[in-house]
């Protein structure tokens, strides 16, 4: 769930049915993004939605929840053990087609390893953000400054909910400057796609673990696993909107 949907899932859990605006006024969610919020808890199965004007919400009961929540996350796990055993277990020592290990986690320091993978890119870098980090596009914005004057194309995916704070407006409008921004519902975990070849995933934004601290960093070089991040960055480009300074006014 995103921060807005647990506020919102909370403030009708304590203050029983209420209506969007209700809502609204008492989790200070943005009148604009209540109904996606509501809408995608009642798709979830975390929210009921009661027929008039105006509609009124209600949280389904924790205990129901709970069980609803823990079949998704079984569900979810099930489908990374058929990846996992469908796709991986059957290449798992093929020396004839795999020369060398492609996937690798990474350890220590990784930014040497992300420079030069930005420095080598020819065609396009897509980026995609569960949690937005300006310390992290200021630490690399040269790199990909310098990717741009090569007629790199640069795209760039952040959550919907996501709101700069004016301190850091700054680096976001030199990011619309030299790359493509979207904002998008659904994005799991933070990652890198270098052309069609490399994919760095960052597991930690994934798991809230501090990325630096945790190394929970993974280099991946194999083909089908680099193909299916790009159908997953190309579905959420496709789902997303237009990202706007304008709109995120403090």
């Amino acid at each position: 769930m995103t921060d807005y949907e647990t506020k919102a899932f909370v403030a009708l859990t304590i203050n029983g049915i209420s209506s969007a605006k209700e809502i609204s006024d008492k989790t200070n969610i943005p009148y604009s993004r209540i109904y996606d919020i509501l809408l995608n808890l009642e798709s979830q199965g975390w929210v009921k939605v009661h027929q008039g004007r105006p509609m009124m919400y209600q949280a389904e009961r924790p205990k129901s929840v709970a069980k609803i929540a823990k079949k998704q996350l079984e569900e979810k796990y099930k489908r990374i053990e058929s990846a996992l055993i469908d796709k991986l277990e059957p290449r798992y020592g093929n020396e004839k087609e795999i020369d060398t290990t492609p996937i690798f986690m990474l350890k220590g320091d990784i930014s040497l390893k992300i420079a030069n993978l930005l420095n080598g890119a020819k065609n396009k870098i897509q980026i995609f953000f569960n949690k937005p980090d300006e310390g992290f596009i200021e630490e690399f914005f040269d790199h990909l400054l310098e990717a741009n004057t090569r007629k790199v194309e640069i795209q760039v995916s952040i959550p919907r909910d996501f709101n700069p704070s004016t301190d850091t407006k700054k680096i976001w409008r030199k990011m619309l400057t030299i790359s493509k921004i979207q904002t998008n519902s659904r994005v799991m975990f933070d990652g890198i796609i270098v052309d069609d070849s490399d994919l760095l995933v960052f597991l930690s934004s994934f798991f809230k673990l501090n990325v630096r601290e945790e190394n929970m960093v993974f280099w991946i070089t194999e083909v089908n696993l680099v193909r299916y991040a790009m159908t997953y960055f190309k579905t959420l480009w496709s789902l997303g909107e237009k990202f706007s300074l304008v709109a995120h006014r403090s």
